[in-house]
């Protein structure tokens, strides 16, 4: 599944239908899903001239391919879909020079993935573990929840819930999901900070380009230029093999305990990268979230949410353990709908306090 979205995501990013005077089509819906064997028939096709003039171009007009014909099969001359594999693929419509894509992804008859292939927290945290279950047929699929031998005493999991309780120190110990006759498994570390070195998360990111990795995390309460305290949450994750990635979540306000926190929205003309400091920091006009790799930056959408579960005293500081979950959208794709990813992990970071960023 990762590989084929990261294909369909090259496709996608060639895509350029905001240079003025240039043609090009837009498709309805621009993300649509279908089972493997099953078919679908071609979306709808709005061809835009450039110049502010739109009409239905005749089907005879619509040429079709898929990015990925192992995964979806396109008819070339009359756009009908089959689903061939697991996975996502771009349908990709073409009148003359014109071009429009939308998102297709294919399903097994009975498909489970784990949102968060690895789970972080320090011993006492409670979380339950995100998984996606969709079934073809009736009745659900029977979900269920299992802990191996081997993490006794680190973690225990409910069977039915899927709500992990951290115990001590230890892993990462695998944990299995089952629905049905498939499975999946997983990992939880818990980790206990004794000073401001050695956070820890892990994430993933669904929708147009797709990752599950982790790497390293710390927290930081800053002294805004009016001198109160904001924070920011920042890991990265570095590899010499794939794109170095980086999550950050910045709060206007200090963190003083385990709660939820709401993250708000950011555009790309707020943020204005490129300063020394940026107002978004120094001044945060309201929560928000950034993702972004080596080519890519995706800014926060409403309704997501920080949750730190504990605040612990170390050498130096403070140890905080939670999860984050939020939309971000694109800022090549800024106004285009597949552009929204979703972004959630859990971590253990470090929570040291700088009075000297914004002076």
């Amino acid at each position: 599944m990762a590989a084929a979205l990261c294909a369909a995501s090259a496709w996608l990013g060639c895509r350029d239908t905001t240079a003025s005077g240039s043609p090009y089509l837009v498709l309805a819906p621009v993300l649509d899903s279908l089972l493997v064997g099953d078919q679908l028939l071609a979306p709808s096709v709005t061809y835009y001239d450039g110049a502010g003039n739109t009409r239905i171009p005749a089907r005879t007009e619509v040429s079709w391919a898929s990015s990925d014909p192992a995964t979806l099969g396109v008819d070339s001359a009359t756009g009908r879909m089959t689903g061939r594999r697991r996975g996502v693929a771009l349908i990709l419509a073409t009148v003359r020079s014109a071009q429009g894509t939308a998102l297709i992804a294919v399903s097994n008859a009975l498909d489970l993935t784990l949102l968060l292939d690895t789970i972080y927290a320090m011993p006492g945290d409670t979380l339950t573990v995100a998984v996606a279950v969709q079934k073809q047929s009736q009745p659900p699929p029977v979900v269920w929840y299992e802990a191996p031998a081997s993490a006794s005493g680190v973690y225990a999991i409910d069977s039915v819930s899927g709500l992990v309780r951290a115990l001590a120190e230890g892993g990462p110990v695998p944990y299995i999901v089952h629905a049905d006759t498939i499975a999946d498994t997983g990992a939880v570390a818990v980790l206990r900070l004794s000073d401001t070195t050695g956070g820890k998360f892990f994430f993933s990111v669904l929708g147009t380009v797709v990752t599950h990795v982790g790497g390293a995390i710390r927290a930081v309460h800053y002294a805004r230029t009016n001198g109160n305290l904001a924070f920011r949450l920042q890991g990265t994750h570095v590899s010499a093999v794939t794109t170095s990635q980086t999550v950050q979540v910045t709060l206007p306000d200090s963190v003083v305990g385990g709660a939820a926190y709401a993250i708000d929205s950011m555009s790309p003309g707020e943020a204005a990268p490129g300063q020394a400091q940026p107002v978004v920091f120094c001044a945060p006009p309201r929560p928000w979230a950034q993702w972004s790799s080596q080519s890519i930056t995706a800014y926060s959408r409403r309704s997501g949410t920080l949750g730190i579960t504990q605040v612990m005293t170390v050498v130096h500081g403070q140890a905080i353990s939670g999860r984050f979950a939020y939309r971000a959208q694109r800022v090549d794709l800024y106004a285009d709908p597949l552009g929204v990813l979703s972004i959630q992990g859990t971590f253990v970071a470090p929570l040291v306090t700088d009075r000297t960023f914004c002076k």
